[in-house]
């Protein structure tokens, strides 16, 4: 591939005066679409309204460059179908909440929000280096605003970006961000000049410290789950010895660490009976059930989890279980598990879909896996897809800004094995 983001190199090494006409320069040689997605992924993790501002622009110009253009970014395929469905599915939940359980219809923007934003990334045919472009963007932009939350926050353990909220929010959100960082640097470490190496070598070391420290459980397991599987990898990628004894060093002096100096978390995993073991979840997750029983096939509606009360399953729990004890359910602002979410919300169709998604995730992951070299894409894809979907049973990872920023990362990945695909047809007809 060369040397790559070797203009963005340039750009931010250059004099200051020639810092600014290479970066007018380089913006100029962009479409609109790329323009408001990467403002988009500069204001997703500090302000809400000017991200829902660049998200309707993004979609809007790929409309219109696409019918400019006549190019819908290929044929159809059965992703293609899913993301319809998806969107489709929660608009008749939406439907289906006013109309038979008089409930708001208004959950249902942020599903369609972020799958639409998703579906379009996946079709806009962005570049390798526009790719890293933007995923360097969305790294950048999330480091920044911790500053400003480290100075308002006495202590680990209250980090919050201001869009993204809650801590245990912004430790997923962060998280999700580490992974690419991480997937740049370690599969494209060849390919990238030396300032973005280090600004990607730094980028990676805040996010894993702010992560730990956002004392999260299940984001700090994970993040060393994913940091281990990224050495793993470069060792049997690169083959170099070198690296190899690089990482022996690296998980040795962080064994010492945890031994001598062990982050506040680390009391949260040896208190606990285990990672996914927590009485209050559990009481939501039983309150969940019956939400869902409530209407098994449409759902309640997104977002109206907290609009039910005891006294909306209680019957049902009598029913059922011969009595009610309400020490055992918790009404709550979400259901605290994804899965519950789309069940609750969406009921067993809209699940269904979501399902599917992420079975032919799995399929993409491992089609571009086998025809394409960059590892980082792929890294990236299964990393998210194991932080949404196991974080997932102890928290909503798939909604607001979560969801967008999971979206950006599957978009790419979707949109190169388009982009394989595409060339392996074209390879076929050209030696036929």
């Amino acid at each position: 591939m060369g040397k790559i983001s070797g203009v963005l190199c340039k750009q931010l090494l250059g004099k200051p005066k020639t810092v600014i006409q290479q970066l007018i320069s380089y913006i100029k040689e962009q479409d609109a679409k790329f323009i408001f997605l990467a403002l988009m992924l500069i204001v997703l993790p500090s302000f809400e309204a000017l991200k829902n501002l660049f998200v309707v622009l993004f979609l809007v110009s790929w409309v219109f460059i696409s019918k400019r253009d006549k190019k819908w970014g290929g044929k159809w395929r059965l992703i293609d179908a899913i993301f319809l469905l998806w969107v489709l599915a929660d608009i008749a939940a939406g439907v289906n909440a006013v109309i038979v359980h008089g409930q708001p219809a208004s959950g249902s923007r942020d599903i369609i929000k972020f799958v639409l934003v998703g579906w379009v990334i996946s079709r806009s045919g962005f570049s390798t280096v526009q790719m890293i472009h933007l995923s360097v963007t969305a790294i950048i932009f999330a480091i920044i605003p911790l500053a400003y939350s480290y100075l308002n926050c006495n202590g680990g353990g209250c980090v919050e970006l201001n869009s993204v909220g809650h801590v245990n929010h912004t430790a997923i959100y962060l998280l999700s961000i580490y992974t690419i960082s991480l997937s740049l640097f370690v599969f494209n470490f060849k390919n990238i000049g030396n300032f973005l190496r280090i600004v990607l070598a730094l980028a990676s070391i805040i996010l894993f410290y702010v992560v730990i420290d956002t004392h999260s459980r299940a984001a700090s397991g994970l993040i060393s789950v994913i940091t281990l599987m990224a050495m793993l990898y470069s060792i049997y990628y690169y083959r170099s010895w070198r690296l190899l004894i690089i990482s022996l060093s690296l998980i040795s002096l962080t064994f010492i660490a945890l031994v001598y100096n062990p982050p506040a978390v680390m009391g949260k995993f040896i208190n606990s009976s285990g990672p996914f073991e927590d009485s209050s979840r559990q009481k939501i997750r039983n309150f969940s059930y019956y939400v869902f029983r409530i209407d098994p096939i449409l759902g309640v509606g997104m977002g109206n989890f907290p609009n039910f009360s005891h006294n909306d399953i209680k019957d049902d729990v009598i029913k059922n279980e011969g009595g009610y004890d309400k020490g055992k359910f918790i009404p709550y602002a979400h259901p605290h598990n994804l899965y519950y979410a789309y069940l609750t919300g969406g009921g067993v169709i809209l699940f269904s879909i979501f399902s599917w998604f992420w079975l032919q995730i799995v399929n993409i992951i491992y089609r571009v896996s086998k025809k394409s070299n960059e590892e980082w894409i792929v890294f990236s894809g299964i990393s998210v897809t194991m932080l949404v979907l196991g974080i997932g049973w102890v928290n909503t990872t798939l909604a607001h800004e979560h969801a967008l920023i999971a979206m950006f990362v599957l978009g790419l990945l979707i949109s190169r094995d388009r982009a394989l695909s595409d060339y392996t047809v074209l390879k076929f007809i050209y030696k036929k």
